[in-house]
This record gives C-alpha cells, structure tokens and sequence, in this order.
C-alpha cells in the first residue's frame, strides 16, 4: 500500500540536505503501538542490516534551495513525500495517527498536513521502467581483522541484480510466508550514465552510496509488487528504494 502525504506550514521547513534520519524517525514516531510493529523489525537472513523494516520512503519533493554555506536544505511548502509498506496496517495506521494530531513536526519545524492521498493499487506486468524517489542501493558486508566493512555496488555492476534479486526474495518470503516458484527478476539501467545518478549520502554518520535514474525491471510480476511496496534494493527504511513506474510493457 502507498499513501502520498502532503506538508504544509506557514513558514519555510529547513532541514539538514542528510534528512533521511529526520523522515524515518517521523514515521517512528507517528505509527500506532501495534503488534505488526515487530513484525517489521524481523532478523531475516540476506538484510544488508540483518532485518528487513518492510516500507519505504521517497526524498521529500516541492519547490526548495540548497545553501552550501549552512549544510540546510529550505523547503518551500506544500512538500509532499511518499510512503510505501508490504503490511498495509502499518500504512493505514500512520495515516491515521497523521490525520488526528494537532501537532506534526518535521524536525524542529511545526507542520499540518494538508492531505494524504491512498494510491490506487498496481497490477503489474512482466516489464515496468521505473523512475526513483529515493536512491537505489545494493551492498553487501564482510569481516576483516574484526571491523565490519560494508562493499556497495553499481546497477551497472553485473553483482547488483543477484544481490537485490536475493534480498527480494526474502522480503517475499517474510511477507508471503513462502518463496515464489518464479525467482526470475532483472534490473536494467536506462542508458549508461553512472557517474551523473551517483548519489553519496550520509546516514547517521554513515556513508552510502546509491544510484538515481531510470530502470527497468523485468520478470516476476509478484516480485515486482514487493519491490514496488516494500522497496528495491537495501536500506528501504533509511530512506532508500522507493520508485514510482514510467510506464509498463507487454513481454
């Protein structure tokens, strides 16, 4: 399930240009004490992380201005950010909880919400170009001399779509309960612009490296939704993932 919500304020919202933390611990905040919360805490094998957290955010989109001087990213409202989980509950509640508050903020800047919009649910083909919301990243972590060191990769690497396509798979089986007979997915850069979509972000004082742009995805149709719900790739709930479609074709 996806839901668009809509930021007003009669005031510009500043925030740091590394807000990711800032939207992740607004959701936090804001979802009702339910028992499907630690349904989206599991320890699942294959997280970048260890655990799958099963929704996703885009960057926070509207009119804004970087300064390079003070590190703020100025915001002028409205500013919309789209939110997207596998467990609709966890959607719906957040929604809820939002609509009801007298009091919002992002950061330290009091916001209302103007609106929330439910999407209307996809049904997806075998082929689908997407656009990402927020960065694609796909990473895997190894051990040396006892200090854990974190490998990203490329879309462009031949590593990625076996990395993300195994991360997927998990997801789909956690929210499912079992694995699909159809395992096949690929993921297709639009072009062969690396370097331009290359995104380097900073996550609580941790570097990470994900990719903008365009793609395709090509194959199982029901591992597709989960990405499209749950997010593509690693770190979904840091911020990262989260897509909206172009277009599809017929295959």
């Amino acid at each position: 399930m996806r839901i668009s919500v809509v930021f007003n304020s009669d005031r510009e919202i500043v925030l740091p240009v590394q807000y990711n933390h800032i939207l992740q611990g607004f959701m936090y905040k804001n979802q009702l004490d339910r028992d499907y919360s630690q349904f989206l805490h599991q320890d699942i094998k294959g997280a970048s992380n260890g655990k799958f957290n099963l929704f996703t955010f885009s960057r926070l989109m509207g009119k804004f201005k970087f300064s390079k001087e003070t590190g703020k990213i100025t915001l002028f409202p409205p500013a919309k950010l789209i939110i997207s989980s596998a467990v609709d509950e966890f959607v719906l509640d957040l929604a809820d909880k939002l609509l009801k508050s007298e009091l919002i903020f992002l950061g330290q800047n009091e916001v209302e919400i103007e609106r929330i919009d439910l999407h209307e649910a996809v049904k997806f083909g075998r082929k689908v170009q997407i656009k990402m919301l927020s960065p694609l990243v796909g990473c895997t972590t190894c051990i040396r001399e006892d200090k854990k060191y974190t490998n990203y990769y490329s879309p462009w690497q031949s590593q990625f779509t076996e990395i993300a396509k195994n991360n997927l798979l998990n997801k789909f089986e956690v929210v499912h309960g079992y694995r699909p007979d159809n395992k096949d997915i690929k993921i297709i850069p639009n072009g062969s612009q690396e370097k331009k979509f290359e995104k380097i972000l900073n996550y609580r004082g941790t570097v990470v490296k994900g990719y903008a742009g365009i793609y395709w995805l090509k194959g199982c149709p029901e591992l597709i939704k989960v990405a499209y719900e749950a997010g593509l790739g690693f770190k979904n709930n840091q911020g990262f993932g989260c897509w909206e479609i172009v277009k599809q074709e017929a295959v």
